[in-house]
């Protein structure tokens, strides 16, 4: 059970600071009215909980009705506090229903709502924070946390059906790989002994098998935890090196046709989040910083961090973007079309729109490509087992052949 530290007032006016144990805010408040004082402020008193609160994370998906939940009732006139509580029988996981209940008890205390969303940064991004303390001062929370919604749906569409498309390949590249250890792991070891014991000679690419088969045999301990926790490792060398995370994602930006559709899916996400902004209200130079966020590549990042620089500066978008090759050239036109005009979010929303419709293609004939390539990768493979296992024979009934 947690405990609280608190303030509260008694009935002649005199303020009592105190701490206490307590299931929630609500539950406090009762027991100090049973006593006749009147809650003023509460807050964990133990840093565990509030670490624990500022590791609260919620899925996309979950965010997403969230916002629109509260949207869509403070539109119909219902107070931000009632908003945000879970009512019985609505379908809440345990993580969203414990953030809803205690940003109404900070709201219930006088918090803005922008200042309780900071004790949850890993559940509410930056750009959202930064949108909601905006909209907060504009009264515009409702419309905003509705373009919040449709912009944190459309995230996850195009997140889900890229792992989607990934799934075949991904198994194909699997099965390949354990087909591959197996074959010099148990197969070839048995075939070399029988070569070895016919006393033939041996072509090259049987000898290169062997070769790879022997150093399998010999470190298969360490391949095996390479495959395994190999991934793992890298996610978390990515997670504490910029410099590493920086040098993959320039890797991946490289990549034909996946550079491409990458590439193309983070202007998309930076375009989107720059509108939701300037809708907003927030100047251009907090804009580009706030978008950085959601854009998920690195390299990226830094051309927006120097476009930033550059717009602080008095250049204008456009000029500053033909300086740099991550934006492509419909982006940089359509932005200075924009900028010359005083209609730069018509402009970006024609280019959204246009994406809209790019990415599913491009998505579309990336796999188109790769697909085949795997399963002419895994016929090659299988191939070339088979030859270093036959030739050899071939070699003994045939030795002119070669």
């Amino acid at each position: 059970m947690p405990n609280f530290n608190y303030t509260a007032v008694s009935l002649e006016g005199i303020l009592t600071k105190g701490k206490r144990e307590a299931d929630s805010v609500k539950r406090l408040a009762d027991l100090l009215a049973s006593e006749g004082l009147e809650l003023v402020q509460a807050d964990y008193s133990d840093s565990r909980t509030k670490k624990l609160e500022s590791r609260q994370k919620l899925k996309t998906s979950e965010l997403a009705n969230l916002l629109f939940q509260v949207g869509i009732q403070l539109r119909a006139g219902v107070t931000i506090i009632d908003a945000l509580r879970t009512r019985e029988g609505e379908e809440s996981s345990k993580g969203e229903s414990t953030i809803r209940q205690r940003l109404s008890e900070m709201l219930e205390q006088g918090t803005p709502l922008s200042e309780g969303l900071e004790r949850f940064p890993r559940a509410f991004p930056g750009y959202i924070r930064n949108i909601t303390k905006v909209a907060e001062k504009s009264g515009s929370l409702d419309q905003n946390f509705i373009e919040l919604r449709d912009y944190l749906e459309w995230m996850d569409r195009n997140w889900k059906s890229f792992k989607q498309a990934m799934l075949y390949p991904a198994f194909v590249l699997a099965a390949l790989i354990i087909f591959i250890f197996i074959a010099l792991r148990f197969v070839f070891p048995t075939v070399t002994e029988l070569l070895f014991e016919l006393d033939i000679p041996l072509p090259w690419i049987t000898r290169m098998m062997i070769a790879a088969s022997d150093f399998v045999v010999e470190y298969w301990g360490i391949i095996l935890s390479v495959i395994v926790f190999g991934p793992a490792c890298l996610r978390l060398l990515f997670r504490i090196s910029k410099q590493a995370a920086l040098l993959r994602d320039h890797f991946l930006l490289k990549l034909p046709f996946l550079g491409d559709v990458i590439l193309t899916l983070a202007v998309s996400r930076f375009l989107r989040s720059l509108i939701l902004m300037q809708k907003a209200g927030i100047v251009i130079t907090d804009s580009l910083v706030m978008a950085r966020e959601v854009v998920g590549n690195r390299v990226i990042e830094q051309s927006i961090t120097r476009l930033e620089t550059a717009v602080s500066n008095g250049s204008s978008m456009s000029s500053s973007m033909s300086k740099d090759r991550c934006f492509p050239p419909l982006v940089r036109t359509m932005i200075g079309v924009g900028e010359r005009s005083g209609s730069l979010d018509t402009s970006l929303q024609a280019v959204v729109d246009y994406y809209d419709d790019l990415i599913p293609r491009k998505i579309k004939t990336f796999f188109a490509f790769l697909e085949p390539g795997l399963i002419v990768l895994t016929v090659f493979m299988a191939g070339l087992v088979a030859a270093a296992v036959f030739l050899p024979l071939v070699n003994m009934l045939s030795p002119s052949a070669f």
